[in-house]
Order: structure tokens, then C-alpha cells, then sequence
């Protein structure tokens, strides 16, 4: 089968299939990025900050939103470099562009007097994370403050144009290919959320491993109407 050849894990049976990320990165071209209703907003405020003069921009939404894909295409043909929270202090004197990826810092004081370093030297961040911005100030008022001031970008759960998109990204992802009758069955039937369809995607390849046969619908019939959201919250 296409792709799974490359996977080495250790096949489970299905009653016992367990949530593993693909061997692959995920890809993060601009064509690959699906607009719907559900993200719309989100798109045009990243596009118009990107030709603003704005030193920063915030990308929020739940786990598995497209945040980080996003700001791959606010990026795209700019020097820039993607470092964790606590590397952006470093990272604002090597690039003119830098994109924090999973926010909350650990560190909120040293978190904010990096963002005040990147602003001294004309630095422009974008910041990336789940959940509310707010939230990311980890109690520290003057952190908070500057956050709620940044225009926000923010990603909401998706409707079932964008499921059907996740899911046919997440097998290319894994070089996996399925019919368009896999993905019409599974869509409508997931919880909606990120989360769900990216757990679907795991666990279809992971059921197919371990049956040695292709991903179909007689496949994955067997446990979608077992999964649940509270399975997929991370």
C-alpha cells in the first residue's frame, strides 16, 4: 500500500489502535491551505497585516487549526525563522521576521521583555498558539496587555468543507492515498473539530497497518462511530 511501506511501528490490533503522528512533516504550502467559512475572517486579517506596518500578529484557535500553516503563508518569501517561546529573543537579531510557534511561554517575564526587544529593533513576530491570548499571559498584567493590543487572527473549529480538507491533507501528509468515497463517509460522521480529523487520519492508517489492506470505507466504518471528541481535545 502507498506510504504505509515507510511506516515502521508496531502494528496493534484495531480494538486497540492508539493516536501516532505521521513519520512525515506535515507541508505547509500556500496552495495547500483551504479556506472556508470557518477561517475566512482569520485569512483576511492575516493578509492585511502582512502588508501593514503592525510589529506583530497574533494566530490563535484550537489544536490542529491550521495556525502554523497559516503563518507559513504570512511567511512565504520572507526572511524569517520559526523558533519556540523561549527562543525569540535570540531569533529577533537574526531574522527581520520570526514566528513564535506554541504559545504559552514558559518563562512570561522573559516571554515579555523579548516581544519589548523585538519591538526596540523594528523586529516584526508572529505568535501562535491555542486557546486565548489572554490566557498566554500566565497572570503577568503588563504581558496580557500588550497581547490584547496585537491584532488577532483567529481560527475557529471548522465546518465540514473544511473536515473533508483536513482529512484529504492529512493522508497526503502521510502519502496514503484514498478514495474520495473514504473521505465522504468519514466528514459528515466526526465530531467537528481539528482534532477529530487529524485522530480519524491516524487511526485509519494505524487500523490499515495493522490489517495489512487499503483504507476503505468497510475499513473505517468499523470504529468511526465509536470516536468521540473528548478523544481529540490536544
Amino acid at each position: 500500500m502507498p506510504g504505509n511501506t515507510m511506516m515502521n511501528k508496531q502494528a496493534d490490533s484495531p480494538g486497540q489502535l492508539a493516536l501516532d503522528l505521521p513519520d512525515r512533516p506535515p507541508r505547509y504550502e500556500a496552495a495547500g491551505f483551504v479556506r472556508s467559512d470557518a477561517n475566512d475572517a482569520a485569512w483576511r486579517v492575516a493578509q492585511r497585516w502582512a502588508v501593514s506596518d503592525d510589529p506583530a500578529l497574533i494566530i490563535c484557535g484550537p489544536p490542529k487549526s491550521g495556525k502554523t500553516h497559516l503563518a507559513h503563508v504570512i511567511a512565504d518569501g520572507r526572511a524569517c525563522r520559526f523558533v519556540n517561546p523561549s527562543d525569540l529573543e535570540r531569533a529577533l537579531v537574526e531574522a527581520p521576521l520570526v514566528v513564535v510557534d506554541g504559545l504559552p511561554a514558559h518563562d512570561s517575564h522573559g516571554f515579555l521583555a523579548a516581544l519589548e526587544s523585538g519591538a526596540a529593533s523594528m523586529a516584526r513576530v508572529i505568535l501562535t498558539g491555542a486557546g486565548h491570548p489572554s490566557d498566554w499571559s500566565m497572570g503577568l498584567k503588563d504581558l496580557r496587555t500588550r497581547l490584547e493590543a496585537m491584532p488577532r487572527a483567529v481560527m475557529n473549529e471548522p465546518d465540514e468543507t473544511l473536515i473533508r480538507a483536513v482529512i484529504a491533507k492529512g493522508f497526503r501528509d502521510r502519502q496514503v492515498t484514498v478514495s474520495r468515497a473514504v473521505i465522504d463517509f468519514a466528514a459528515p460522521r466526526l465530531p467537528r473539530t481539528f482534532a477529530a480529523a487529524d485522530g480519524f487520519v491516524a487511526l485509519a492508517d494505524r487500523a490499515a497497518l495493522a490489517q495489512k489492506r487499503k483504507i476503505t470505507v468497510a475499513l473505517v466504518q468499523k470504529f468511526i462511530d465509536e470516536l468521540s471528541g473528548n478523544q481529540f481535545t490536544t
